[in-house]
């Protein structure tokens, strides 16, 4: 009786406490139908990157948008002042040109530089918007909705405990799913050089004594692209100037594709067009696009690869879908040379590998796709 005179309960009516929720259940409701029916790709301007979420995106059936991903925060302030609108009221601050209130369904991206920009998405949602990311993150697994790992992936998280390779929210495919998919055959132009960023996640970092070998290793007179990508170190790039371009340029016709320049063809036809790939064992992305392809891929550098590295390549080359590079100087490079110049002698007729394998990208791709449709429905219904 006293409690039901207080100041404080007087003129209480129980039935208020259900409109409350009524409201708040109606407020919910209206914040979920104003997501759009659409997807947000997040590009960082690495064409390897972008190709994987754009296919993704296409073959999800939903139509997508490309949003960049804002400078960094510590550029100069013109430059910030000009390029991005991150601090602006009402804009998102880790991709450019994008509203608040106008937040996809689905979000992608495939690089830990567009992972600000995906977890930013998904707070500013509350969550309902679903987060897709291609690769190991940066953050903690939970924090995505749909990861999509490679055998190598889980090989690394396995080694931090067996528990954390078996994830609900996660799907995996042999190969790091790249976006692209084998085509009808095209004339074989030259062989394909990819140099990687310089560093491997799992522990392998490029030496100048592994670009010697490409250098001295590579048979002579033969058209070489040699393809360095835009997350090169610099240091890294200038070993490969000095080490391997100079050095091809005397004994072989040389094209140097340098990815953080603008104008360049697609590494999806550069490799298409290559009648074979030798990537160094750094270069995961282009050793996956090239095998999915269907071109001949070697590694250079396999036999100084950590041994979570090892054991992947050597997975691979045990399918048929690798093979290691051995320089011409190589009591072993019978082995490839075969291969590239087409000269059969008695040893390479002994070789004990068999035909190349065919890698199924597509059968990839449809797995995603369906795993992605069903964490949407997990997460919507």
């Amino acid at each position: 009786m006293a409690c039901a005179a207080h100041p404080i309960h007087r003129g209480f009516k129980p039935h208020c406490l259900h409109k409350a929720f009524a409201a708040t259940r109606r407020y919910t409701t209206e914040r979920h139908s104003s997501l759009s029916q659409k997807a947000w790709v997040i590009t960082t301007g690495n064409p390897i990157d972008d190709l994987k979420t754009t296919v993704l995106a296409s073959a999800l059936g939903i139509p997508f948008e490309i949003k960049q991903v804002a400078p960094p925060s510590w550029l100069p302030g013109p430059l910030r002042h000009f390029s991005s609108f991150g601090n602006a009221k009402g804009m998102l601050r880790h991709i450019q040109h994008a509203m608040e209130g106008d937040f996809p369904r689905v979000i992608i991206a495939a690089s830990n530089d567009a992972l600000p920009g995906l977890l930013e998405v998904k707070q500013a949602t509350k969550g309902r918007t679903l987060s897709v990311f291609l690769g190991y993150p940066a953050t903690k697994l939970s924090n995505i909705d749909a990861l999509v790992l490679s055998r190598l992936d889980q090989m690394r998280l396995r080694a931090l405990g067996p528990a954390r390779a078996d994830l609900d929210n996660a799907t995996s495919t042999l190969l790091p799913f790249s976006g692209a998919l084998p085509s009808a055959s095209q004339q074989a132009q030259a062989i394909a050089v990819c140099i990687g960023p310089g560093m491997e996640p799992a522990g392998y970092r490029l030496l100048s004594t592994d670009v010697d070998k490409l250098a001295t290793g590579l048979p002579q007179h033969l058209q070489i692209r040699v393809l360095l990508p835009c997350t090169i170190h610099k240091q890294i790039k200038r070993m490969v100037h000095s080490h391997l371009i100079r050095r091809l340029h005397a004994t072989h016709k040389v094209e140097v594709l340098d990815y953080m320049l603008d104008g360049q063809p697609s590494p999806l036809g550069v490799l298409s067009s290559a009648s074979h790939v030798i990537a160094t064992a750094d270069d995961i992305a282009s050793m996956s696009m090239a095998a999915s392809l269907h071109r001949p891929v070697y590694i250079a550098g396999m036999e100084r690869s950590t041994s979570i590295l090892r054991s992947y390549y050597h997975m691979l080359d045990t399918q048929n879908l690798v093979r290691r590079f051995y320089p011409t100087s190589s009591e072993y490079s019978y082995m490839i040379m075969a291969d590239i110049d087409g000269q059969v002698d008695e040893l390479s007729a002994i070789r004990d590998h068999e035909p190349w394998a065919k890698y199924d990208a597509q059968a990839d791709l449809d797995k995603i796709v369906s795993f992605i449709r069903k964490r949407f429905r997990q997460l919507t219904e």
